[in-house]
């Protein structure tokens, strides 16, 4: 299970993803070049909430194409 969200930072915006299997939980963070990484201080920062939410919509996306 996946979870997305878009969270607020000092800067701006970042998003995270929250990932579940079985008792392992990942945390990940989306970075400049629209890959996940784990370190919140290389994550990218949206300074409006549009802009994040677009960015959230097409990562959801890709992450739908690369399970399939």
């Amino acid at each position: 299970m996946r979870e997305y969200k878009i969270i607020r930072s000092d800067l701006g915006w970042n998003i995270y993803k929250k990932k579940e299997k079985d008792w392992l939980i990942s945390v990940r963070f989306l970075n400049w070049n629209g890959t996940w990484c784990l370190n919140k201080s290389y994550a990218r920062t949206f300074y409006n909430r549009e802009d994040a939410v677009s960015a959230l919509t097409i990562m959801k996306v890709k992450d739908g194409k690369e399970t399939d």
